[in-house]
C-alpha cells in the first residue's frame, strides 16, 4: 500500500482530535441533512436535555451564520445561489462544552465583529436581555438575512463570554473563530 505523504494523514488528524477532546468535526456546508446528524451527534452527550438543547441551539446559530455571511462560499443546487462554507467542531473539558466555528469574513465584517464582541461580553443578563427585545423590534437590516441578533442569542444561550478571533492569512483575508462555551452543570 502506497504511503499518503503529500497530506495530512487520517491517524494524524485522529490524534489531533482526540488530544483537543473534539468529538464531533464539520467542514463545508451545512444542510439541513447534516444538521440532522450533528443533532443525532449531540443527543449521545452523556449531558440533561436542556444541555443539549442549549447547544445545538448554538450550533443551528453558528452553521447559519456561516451559511449566510461567510466568504467563501459554493453554489448549492437546493438553494440556487451561493452559500457559506466554514468549520464547525464540539469538543469539551471537564466543566464545558466548547462550540467553535471557523469561516472566512469580509474585512469590514471582521471590524463589526470585533467591536460588537468586545460590546456584548461587557454585558449582564440583564442587558442582554434588553439589547434582544431591542433589535427585536426594528427592521430587517438591508442586504442582511435576520435581525442581527445571533450573537447576542449565542452570548445568552450559553452564560458565558464569546469568545473569539480573528486571524488574517498570508492573502490578508480574515478568518473568524468563534468558541462558545456551555457549563455541563446548570
Amino acid at each position: 500500500m502506497e504511503h499518503l505523504t503529500d497530506s495530512l494523514s487520517v491517524k494524524e488528524l485522529k490524534d489531533i482530535l482526540v488530544k483537543n477532546s473534539i468529538s464531533l468535526a464539520m467542514q463545508g456546508t451545512f444542510s439541513q441533512d447534516v444538521m440532522m446528524l450533528i443533532q443525532a451527534k449531540i443527543n449521545k452527550l452523556p449531558n440533561q436535555k436542556i444541555i443539549s438543547k442549549k447547544i445545538f441551539a448554538l450550533v443551528i446559530e453558528m452553521a447559519q451564520n456561516i451559511h449566510h455571511y461567510s466568504d467563501n462560499r459554493v453554489f448549492s443546487e437546493k438553494y440556487g445561489k451561493d452559500i457559506g462554507v466554514g468549520i464547525l467542531t464540539i469538543s469539551e473539558n471537564e466543566t464545558k462544552y466548547i462550540i467553535t466555528s471557523g469561516n472566512y469574513v469580509s474585512a469590514e465584517d471582521a471590524k463589526e465583529i470585533n467591536s460588537r464582541f468586545k460590546y456584548l461580553n461587557k454585558l449582564n443578563d440583564e442587558e442582554l436581555k434588553e439589547l434582544y427585545k431591542k433589535y427585536r423590534k426594528q427592521p430587517q437590516r438591508e442586504n442582511k438575512p435576520g435581525a442581527n441578533l445571533g450573537f447576542i442569542d449565542m452570548r445568552r444561550k450559553s452564560g458565558n463570554p464569546l469568545d473569539y478571533e480573528i486571524q488574517t492569512d498570508e492573502n490578508s483575508k480574515s478568518f473568524f473563530i468563534l468558541s462558545v462555551k456551555v457549563n455541563k452543570e446548570l
